[in-house]
């Protein structure tokens, strides 16, 4: 994938997913990213982390709301008011609206997460203006942090297991926490060097190769671009209302022009071949 066509998606997802509180809209980004991700993700990325992670902030939003939002018509269980913060009533329009604000906020991270999975940092980085070159480089570094991280951690832990490590309690865990410290800043400390060794900051950004437009790349940012723009028209302009499941649950109302709007965050999936 291109990764300024990349970039253009993920904030043209992004866009729609945090400019409304339908279901309905943001169910139609979170499949859409869902699918890209799956499609066009780099050999050497697994989805497993990502959707643990979607599914953990999604069950939290949905805790929390239902348990600290008391309010709405229809009460399914009654907490002791003696329990602090979480007592009172639990509803059905609370646990409606943490699965709205938990879908939501996986719609957000799964657009998000395209700049990481689909697209390798150092290509992003490439893609980014001469201007704007040392910052790029901050950003390339960020966002191989954690996956870097994890690598270690996973090769830390099976080393230990293989010499009869067995985590039984908390003050177990320090075993591993300070090997993926330690190989962190020894990992910085060789980027580091490695930077300094390629002349880095001392003149202008060189490439090792340039990124190719095609037509098929032009077509699908200029769908990304106009469903956030005309997205967020629709907003703007009141044909895309708020829709809160408070007092008392109801339908939340489809625009057809949104919800195209929101279908073509899908232009990848039908304009780049397998294995584009």
């Amino acid at each position: 994938m291109n990764p300024r066509v990349a970039a253009a998606w993920s904030f043209a997802a992004l866009t729609v997913a945090l400019s409304t509180d339908n279901p309905i809209y943001r169910g139609i980004v979170l499949l859409a990213a869902l699918n890209v991700l799956v499609a066009f993700r780099r050999d050497e990325t697994r989805l497993k982390p990502l959707l643990l992670a979607l599914a953990i902030a999604a069950t939290t939003s949905l805790l929390v709301t239902a348990l600290f939002s008391h309010t709405g018509t229809h009460v399914l269980l009654r907490i002791p008011s003696g329990v602090p913060g979480a007592g009172g009533d639990i509803t059905l329009e609370a646990i409606v609206f943490g699965v709205t604000t938990g879908l939501g906020v996986a719609a957000a991270l799964a657009a998000a997460a395209t700049l990481s999975i689909v697209v390798a940092p150092h290509e992003l980085v490439g893609a980014l203006p001469r201007a704007l070159a040392r910052s790029g480089a901050a950003v390339g570094t960020a966002l191989n942090l954690i996956p870097g991280m994890a690598r270690s951690a996973t090769e830390i832990r099976d080393a230990q297991r293989m010499r009869g490590w067995r985590p039984r309690r908390v003050s177990d865990w320090p075993d591993i926490a300070v090997p993926i410290v330690l190989t962190s800043i020894e990992s910085s400390l060789t980027l580091a060097e490695a930077m300094e060794a390629r002349g880095y900051g001392s003149g202008a950004r060189t490439h090792f190769g340039t990124t190719q437009w095609r037509v098929l790349d032009i077509a699908v940012a200029a769908c990304a671009l106009l469903a956030a723009a005309g997205f967020v028209a629709l907003r703007v302009t009141g044909a895309v209302t708020d829709w809160y499941p408070f007092p008392e649950v109801t339908m939340p109302a489809l625009n057809a022009a949104a919800a195209a709007c929101a279908l073509l965050l899908a232009a990848p999936l039908l304009a780049w071949s397998r294995g584009a």
